[in-house]
C-alpha cells in the first residue's frame, strides 16, 4: 500500500534513526556518481525511494537520517537531515518542479528538512569498531545492504560525534579563538557535540590529569579522567580543544570551583583561602607548578580561556 499526499499516520511518535545509502546509478544511458545524486537530492530537499525498498513504510516525519555513500568509491558518511514527511507519492506539481531529465525518476520518497551537508566526509572504517549495529566487525559491509537501514540512537550519535570532532579540530586552527560559541547556522546535536569534545580532550592528555598526572581506569577500562572546559560551558565557553583540559575528579571540581587557576605560563596559582588548609592539601601542593601539557602545541590551553577563567574567579 502506498501512502499518498504525505499524510501522517495516527500512531505514537518515537524518535527513530536511519541510514539512507546512495550509490552510483545508471539512469537511461547516463551513469551518475552517487555523490552527484546525493547533492541533487539535498538541493531538492527530497530523497527518492523505490517502491520495493525494504523499510520504506516504517519511516516517519520527524525521523533522523544520516546519509551514506556506498560501494567502491564511497564508504563514507556525508551528512544528516530530519524527515519532513512520511513515505509518499509526489503530486504532479512536485514532479514537474523536481524534474531533471533522466537524472530524476523517483515518484515516491520522503521530503527533507534541517539538511546538514558535512564539509568533511567521515570514512566508515574509522567507526566500525564503535558502531553497535555492526556485529560482524570483519565483514561489516553486510550490515549496510539495502537503501534504508535502521540504527540505534547511540550509533547515530557516534556518527554525528565524528563530524562534531572535525569541526572542533578546525576551531583549533584559529590563531585567536573566540571565547564563546556563536549560534550555529545548522542545529547542533548537543549530545554528539559534548561526546566529541569530551573524548577528544581525554585523548589529547593521554587520559592523565593535567595537574597531578594520575592515569586511572576501572576494571572494565573506563577512565577516571574527566574533560573540563577552562572557561565554562555554562557561560557558553567555546568547544575548542584549547579551552579543554583533562583532570581527575578532584581537580576538575577544584578548577570549576575557583580553588586554583592557571597562568599564561601554565603554572598553577592557588586561592589564598586554602593555601595553608590541610583539607585542601591535594590541591594546594601544586601551587606554582606547571600543568602537564599535550604533546601537540596546537592543543595547549590558550590564554584567551585562561585569562577569562582567572577573571571569573578574581585571580590577579
Amino acid at each position: 500500500m502506498i501512502v499518498t499526499h504525505c499524510s501522517k499516520l495516527e500512531s505514537v511518535k518515537m524518535d527513530r534513526y536511519w541510514i539512507f545509502t546512495v550509490v552510483d546509478r545508471r539512469i537511461g544511458k547516463e551513469k551518475k556518481k552517487g555523490i552527484e545524486i546525493y547533492r541533487q537530492r539535498m538541493s531538492d530537499s527530497f530523497w527518492g525511494i523505490e517502491e520495493k525498498a525494504q523499510n520504506r513504510m516504517w519511516i516517519r516525519e520527524g525521523d533522523h537520517v544520516v546519509f551514506y555513500l556506498g560501494r567502491s568509491d564511497g564508504k563514507k558518511f556525508l551528512g544528516t537531515c530530519t524527515l519532513a514527511s512520511n513515505y509518499c507519492e509526489l503530486n504532479e506539481n512536485e514532479r514537474r518542479r523536481l524534474h531533471h531529465g533522466p537524472f530524476f525518476q523517483s515518484t515516491h520518497g520522503v521530503k527533507l528538512k534541517g539538511i546538514d551537508v558535512w564539509e568533511k566526509q567521515i570514512p566508515i572504517d574509522s567507526l566500525v569498531q564503535k558502531l553497535g549495529f555492526i556485529s560482524n566487525k570483519t565483514y561489516w559491509q553486510s550490515h549496510l545492504q539495502g537503501s534504508i537501514r535502521e540504527i540505534f540512537e547511540s550509533d547515530y550519535l557516534i556518527i554525528l560525534a565524528a563530524n562534531e570532532r572535525n569541526k572542533i579540530m578546525k576551531s583549533a586552527a584559529e590563531e585567536e579563538p573566540k571565547l564563546t560559541e556563536e549560534s550555529p547556522t545548522v542545529k547542533v546535536n548537543a549530545k554528539a557535540r559534548d561526546n566529541a569534545f569530551r573524548e577528544m580532550v581525554k585523548e589529547i592528555y593521554d587520559y592523565s590529569c593535567a595537574v597531578c598526572g594520575k592515569r586511572r581506569f576501572t576494571r572494565s577500562n573506563l577512565p577516571e579522567i574527566e574533560s573540563a572546559h577552562i572557561f565554562p560551558k555554562g557561560k557558553k565557553g567555546k568547544d575548542d580543544p584549547r579551552n579543554g583540559i583533562a583532570l581527575c575528579r578532584l581537580h576538575h571540581w577544584a578548577l570549576d570551583g575557583g580553588l586554583f587557576a592557571i597562568k599564561d605560563d601554565f603554572s598553577i596559582v592557588i586561592e589564598e583561602r586554602i593555601r595553608n588548609d590541610e583539607n585542601y592539601a591535594e590541591v594546594s601542593c601544586f601551587d606554582k607548578k606547571r600543568i602537564r601539557l599535550p604533546k601537540e602545541d596546537r592543543y595547549k590551553p590558550h590564554r584567551v580561556f585562561l585569562e577569562a577563567h582567572r577573571k571569573m574567579h578574581s585571580f590577579k
